[in-house]
């Protein structure tokens, strides 16, 4: 099912009541293209880029509407990011400015031109006056939903209504979360946060349309895509700036294998119990942490993939209280049947890995199994004592 942004609607509506016919009349020489830019280096960018350019030999036009503007100026701007609360907006500049920004980062631009009519062209231009205007500049954004490309493709959606080919058979249909992890195989770490911070709703099947919250994906619905009298969208290709950055290939140190070293430390703390005790408060506080961030950004968050969390399973907030509570070489009471509890999970999330609905980071599995060992031993408080190799080490 198709959803399109509530804001280009009322922008749809807003223009025709109010703005409709007072912005410059382009010629017939004008054009709107898509630009579609390579993944960059920083994160905010290592998923592309799209933007629109609108050309007019006749007047000197040579403009690009920009929806992926934001400010670190922002006051709390990590905080509003956190929570879903920060605004972008859309920014206008010339396209020459907009090709040095990114030839200086080797990024690659690409360029499709759209297959309009004048009437079509003039409409596309006004919307986009409209949504200029100071006040109607800004949105909320929606990594997944609501961002530089899915603007785009909503006005194209609305303006345009094209035809955007087959939905793919179901079993080839690729989650939110398949579809970044091309774009990450370069960033492990990355991916490790981005997986662990993501919940359920990264993992639905996504459909053509939301494909393209992805600049890429949206680059090649739009080469497909053909308006309802069957002519073509896009009416001429170009590449205007080659890719000339290249990813550093990541080091040997990848969450991975650190999470293996993790689980070979975990092992060896065992040798000396006043060691083990030290290890795993700093072990069971790590995952309590965690645990508690995810809970702040399922409860407290508006980014809507960041709720149903399943790694709240094994990164238990409870880990903060009860690591420090009693006597942890031999618990008794309730902090025994906690950890009994704990390690039932971490068994059961092992033993079904496969067929959760969430996909876990492979970088979990040794976290999970290291929880598993340590909660076993302190869930039967007398193990100590039973394991003969434990025994001898203390």
């Amino acid at each position: 099912m198709k959803k399109v942004s509530l804001f280009v609607l009322l922008i749809l509506l807003l223009g025709q009541v109010t703005a409709f016919g007072n912005s410059p009349e382009l010629s017939s020489r004008a054009r709107i293209s898509l630009l579609t830019a390579t993944p960059g280096d920083e994160l905010y960018a290592v998923f592309g880029h799209s933007a629109l350019r609108v050309t007019d030999p006749e007047t000197g036009l040579d403009e690009v509407y920009n929806y992926g503007t934001f400010d670190f100026d922002t006051p709390n701007f990590y905080l509003k990011f956190v929570r879903g609360q920060l605004l972008y907006k859309l920014s206008v500049v010339p396209h020459e400015y907009f090709l040095l920004e990114y030839r200086y980062e080797g990024r690659g631009i690409s360029e499709q031109v759209l297959n309009l009519s004048q009437e079509e062209l003039q409409r596309i231009y006004d919307f986009l006056q409209v949504n200029r205007q100071p006040g109607n500049e800004y949105y909320l954004y929606d990594f997944f939903y609501d961002n530089c490309a899915t603007r785009i493709r909503d006005i194209a959606e609305v303006q345009l209504q094209p035809d955007w080919g087959e939905e793919p058979v179901p079993e080839f249909s690729r989650s939110f979360r398949d579809l970044l992890k091309p774009y990450l195989q370069y960033k492990p770490w990355a991916r490790f946060g981005i997986d662990l911070v993501l919940g359920l709703p990264a993992d639905r099947k996504a459909t053509p349309w939301h494909y393209m919250f992805l600049p890429d994906e949206m680059f090649l619905a739009f080469a497909q895509a053909r308006h309802n009298n069957g002519r073509p969208l896009v009416e001429r290709y170009s590449l205007l700036l080659e890719q000339t950055f290249e990813p550093a290939k990541p080091g040997f140190f990848e969450p991975v294998a650190a999470g293996w070293l993790l689980f070979l430390l975990g092992l060896l703390s065992l040798l000396k119990i006043r060691i083990a005790r030290v290890f795993d408060k700093f072990f069971f506080s790590l995952l309590g942490a965690i645990g508690l961030v995810i809970l702040l950004l399922w409860f407290f968050s508006d980014h809507e993939s960041t709720k149903g969390n399943l790694n709240l399973l094994w990164a238990l907030p409870t880990h903060l209280y009860f690591i420090f509570k009693g006597n942890m070489i031999y618990p008794i009471g309730i902090p025994r049947h906690y950890f009994k509890v704990v390690f039932l999970l971490n068994l059961m999330l092992l033993l079904f890995w496969p067929i959760w609905p969430q996909a876990f980071h492979p970088a979990f599995v040794p976290i999970i199994l290291l929880s598993a060992v340590k909660s076993f031993l302190y869930g039967h408080g007398d193990a100590w004592k039973r394991i003969p190799l434990l025994r001898r080490m203390r």
